[in-house]
């Protein structure tokens, strides 16, 4: 099991690196651009040379990109269709010349128009993604808390994008408070069994890339998106415990997105409470030799 976080990219993409074994993690997600603007991401070469011999250093185990929060592939308008399906074929490009495992990006929201009616385009949206991008990285679907007429909140509504097509890159990313927001308990060991048992039978076990780990600041089924320090929320030490050692979640890495002891982001407490949730020796702080 990998244990890692988001980081900032602030100074260059490559200082991400920096930042990640900063506090101990040992895989790590970014935004390689602003994730309130649109934009395409691009690097000069002398950065990109500056990242891949850092990340070569490092010992890292995997980046995930996380993609703008403007896109949506359910919208009925067509040119923001149209922008969010080549911002995500930009960071797919941009994710294989970096050799990033994976693009994940939130699906969006139908605005009042109904699943049922927007999945057709979701699903034509997804293939065409896929088909313009020879990129080995995973295009991972994040399942959604719920609110703004979002698509993707319930497992059956991201196991019916999923059904675009059978190209192995796509994928899901599961995030825990989104899960707990949506009316996914995992407290008992049985609502967990329940609840893991329909993202099994909707999704499938086989389909899952990565892990978001947060806390809830928002009670089970509230539908709002609000991260909490592990172990400050909702859902608490003893559940992300249970999910930490249930070998269906086991196998793929837990990336950590709190808002940290001082609201900077993850940091290496943070890092360690999930490490010590899941059995393991604590991380320490490290840095790239010079």
């Amino acid at each position: 099991m990998q244990i890692g976080a988001h980081v900032s990219t602030r100074g260059g993409i490559d200082q991400a690196v920096d930042n990640a074994l900063a506090i101990g993690a040992e895989v790590f997600q970014t935004h390689p651009t602003s994730p309130q603007q649109w934009g395409t991401p691009r690097l000069d070469d002398e950065i990109l040379q500056r990242y891949l011999d850092k990340y070569a250093r490092s010992g890292l185990g995997g980046h995930f990109f996380h993609a703008i929060y403007l896109i949506n592939l359910a919208t009925p308008k067509e040119p923001h269709l149209r922008q969010s399906i080549g911002s995500l074929v930009h960071y797919m490009e941009l994710a294989g010349t970096l050799g990033a495992t994976g693009v994940v990006f939130h699906p969006g929201s139908h605005l009042g128009a109904g699943l049922a009616a927007m999945l057709p385009q979701v699903q034509e949206a997804l293939r065409e993604i896929l088909g313009r991008t020879t990129s080995p990285a995973r295009l991972l679907i994040e399942n959604s808390a719920g609110s703004g007429g979002c698509v993707g909140c319930g497992f059956e509504e991201v196991g019916g994008m999923l059904q675009a097509c059978d190209d192995p890159r796509l994928g899901v990313c599961l995030d825990t408070q989104h899960m707990f927001a949506s009316g996914y308990d995992v407290r008992t060991p049985e609502t967990r069994e329940a609840s893991l048992a329909a993202f099994g039978r909707d999704i499938g076990f086989e389909r899952l890339v990565a892990i978001h780990a947060n806390d809830s600041l928002k009670p089970l089924s509230s539908n709002v998106d609000r991260h909490a320090n592990i172990g400050d929320g909702e859902i608490g030490l003893d559940a992300l415990s249970m999910l930490l050692h249930d070998p269906r979640l086991g196998a793929v890495p837990w990336i950590l997105e709190v808002p940290g002891i001082e609201r900077g982001g993850p940091d290496l407490d943070q890092i360690n409470r999930l490490r010590q949730c899941a059995g393991l020796e604590p991380a320490v702080a490290g840095a790239l030799a010079k």
